[in-house]
């Protein structure tokens, strides 16, 4: 009888729990590793900034096992959602809280017969050494708030904190409140400090594209940005599946493409309408192709910013002079009882050893950690371990769903990788250069690029880059978690007879044929 094998899951965010799900229904033993006492990562109560929302439209923003359907839902029911999925699939109680992992490790990390070693500390103080065979790792992108050391901060008599600090509006009544940054976590805090401080200044090095909520004049919603359609005119990934006339059509007319993002910039801009443009610093100066950073702007942040609620400064903090005031490196001074920090995150993994860390391909950056990992999942060369929920994108569940899939045909030993160590490294070179040729910045922010990174990963396992039955819904319609729900069975079909399941597909290029044939039969009868 073949060994039930034992699978570590560190983190039960989102992307733990989508993991164990699928890891449990290919037949592991699994364990979840959580520090909180909830699970839910950053939706919970515990983690969560005060009227955090999800910026995801509509279907979007869930798993393929529950349709909930809620657009830019409240935090709580974010939560509510992931507490269902864990119950309804019994991962909750596989769930280890109030449980720190303090290290990761084992004597030969390339040898796959010895199991992984897993040290961890409860909320009591009380040690535990456990043994797994595999590991996955979803500790998250969100775990760790970056706030940066500001010149003079010693004289400063306010707060500096981050924004998953802030747990009520309570904490900003009668505050002068500074905001830093310009990403969804500080458009949240300057829309909740414009309703309920005493004053608030939003400062920021240089504006992002902040999305409406309705697109094309106001005619669609923005649901409508999760189609394959609106994917088209991007720079194609390198190593994605798509089709050779469509590399050769971006490599040839790169203008045609272009010129369709600019229409796509221009329509968001004409969306905020003077509200954006009255005031240029909120315009980005980077084309909407090379964003670093992109949010759907909280509905009532330009309105407040019309009241004078939210008032915009392009700079950055230079010195805090004294108890109450700051000076920006434009030389302007303002008077400040708190600031909130939102200047994004670090990734850190301290329960690797810096040995460790580096055989893993985990290398020390500005920014943390960057990840050199084969399709961003598993290290080179050092088996029975993966990571999961380290890809930044618009579509980060989905992608979570799908990688889960791929981990677990990987550690099945389905997974064909390539041959040599030297192509995988060339993969992730190749990839890395590409991010930061588009977006100047992070290896692992792919931003609005969603659809590629799920079909790598599908085409990796032979499945079906369509999702639906026809070209229509398939390029016209939202791109829902329910497309995903049969990857199971079809991996499963495809390990049991070698071949992937006979699906009907309606293409482009058959209807124009029955529509010919038809043309044909009409004129001759």
């Amino acid at each position: 009888m073949t060994k039930t094998r034992t699978v570590a899951i560190i983190g039960a965010g989102a992307c733990g729990l989508v993991c164990a799900k699928t890891l449990l229904d290919d037949g592991f033993n699994v364990t979840l590793f959580d520090r909180q006492k909830e699970l839910g990562g950053i939706w919970s109560a515990e983690s969560a900034y005060a009227d955090l929302h999800s910026q995801q439209p509509g279907g979007t923003f869930e798993f393929s096992g529950i349709f909930n359907g809620e657009e830019f839902a409240p935090w709580q029911h974010v939560h509510n959602y992931l507490q269902k999925y864990a119950d309804l699939f019994h991962i909750t109680e596989r769930i280890q809280f109030q449980t720190r992992v303090i290290s990761i490790s084992k004597d030969d990390l390339k040898n796959d017969t010895i199991p992984w070693i897993i040290k961890t500390e409860t909320i009591n103080s009380q040690e535990k050494i456990h043994e797994f065979d595999l590991v996955v790792v979803a500790s998250g992108l969100y775990s760790q708030p970056y706030i940066p050391n500001y010149p003079g901060q010693n004289k400063f008599a306010g707060s500096i904190v981050s924004p998953w600090a802030i747990k009520s509006h309570d904490q900003l009544v009668n505050k002068r409140v500074v905001v830093v940054g310009h990403g969804k976590c500080a458009t949240d805090m300057a829309v909740l400090a414009g309703h309920h401080a005493l004053s608030c200044h939003i400062v920021f090095r240089k504006a992002h594209w902040m999305l409406p909520r309705r697109i094309v004049n106001g005619l669609l919603p923005s649901r409508m940005l999760c189609t394959r359609i609106f994917s088209i005119p991007f720079t194609p990934i390198p190593n994605a599946p798509y089709s050779n006339i469509f590399r050769f059509l971006h490599e040839k007319y790169p203008k045609i493409f272009t010129a369709m993002t600019d229409v796509i910039a221009n329509d968001v801009i004409a969306a905020h309408g003077s509200d954006w443009t009255k005031d240029e610093i909120f315009i980005p100066k980077h084309g909407f192709r090379n964003l670093e950073n992109i949010s759907l702007v909280p509905t009532d942040f330009f309105p407040l910013k019309r009241q004078g609620r939210i008032v915009g400064k392009l700079g950055t903090i230079k010195e805090i002079v004294d108890e109450t005031t700051i000076r920006l490196n434009s030389g302007e001074e303002l008077q400040v009882d708190m600031i909130i920090s939102a200047t994004g995150f670090i990734r850190q993994f301290p329960f690797f050893s810096l040995k460790h860390s580096e055989m893993l391909g985990l290398t020390t950056s500005t920014n943390g950690t960057d990840l050199n990992l084969y399709r961003r999942v598993v290290p080179i060369g050092i088996p029975n371990i993966a990571f999961i929920g380290f890809t930044g994108s618009v579509g980060n569940w989905m992608i979570a769903e799908v990688t889960s899939h791929w981990i677990s045909d990987y550690f099945l030993e389905r997974m064909k990788l390539p041959d040599t160590e030297e192509k995988m490294y060339e993969e992730i070179k190749v990839n890395n250069s590409f991010i930061r040729s588009v977006f100047y910045r992070n290896v692992y922010d792919y931003r609005y690029y969603w659809i590629a990174p799920m079909e790598i990963y599908l085409n990796d396992m032979g499945l079906d880059l369509h999702r639906t039955n026809n070209w229509i819904s398939e390029y016209f319609g939202v791109y829902r978690p329910e497309r995903l729900k049969d990857l199971h069975y079809e991996r499963k079909t495809i390990a049991e007879t070698g071949h992937k399941p006979r699906r009907f597909y309606l293409s482009f290029e058959l209807t124009i044929i029955i529509i010919l044939f038809l043309l044909i039969i009409c004129f001759y009868m």
